[in-house]
């Protein structure tokens, strides 16, 4: 895994969990994937709410941080994925994947 792009970020999220005890073992990965849930939840909460956009993004971020942790649990290159994935969306149709025109 080379250390670059999300790979640099992926390891500072998982150097301040483990330095702040949040395990990455894997009897935690159905916790973890409800935890980034609950961080798009809160996201969603604040925006309806009409609080401030900067809450919102704070709350986007805590899922970006919550995902980049799993990521490193499962032993995966964030980078790697990351780029594999958007050359296949750039790769798909315009408004791809959506009933009704997103």
């Amino acid at each position: 895994m080379e250390s670059e792009g999300l790979n640099v970020k992926m390891a500072e999220v998982r150097a301040l969990c483990d330095a702040k005890g949040f395990s990455a073992d894997p009897e935690r990965i159905w916790e973890m994937l409800a935890l980034i849930h609950t961080e798009v939840s809160e996201a969603t909460d604040c925006y309806k709410k009409g609080q401030p956009l900067e809450a919102v993004g704070e709350e986007l971020m805590d899922a970006i941080i919550r995902i980049l942790h799993l990521l490193s649990a499962l032993g995966l290159d964030a980078e790697a994925i990351y780029q594999h994935k958007m050359a296949v969306n750039w790769e798909r149709p315009y408004r791809y994947n959506t009933a009704r025109g997103g």
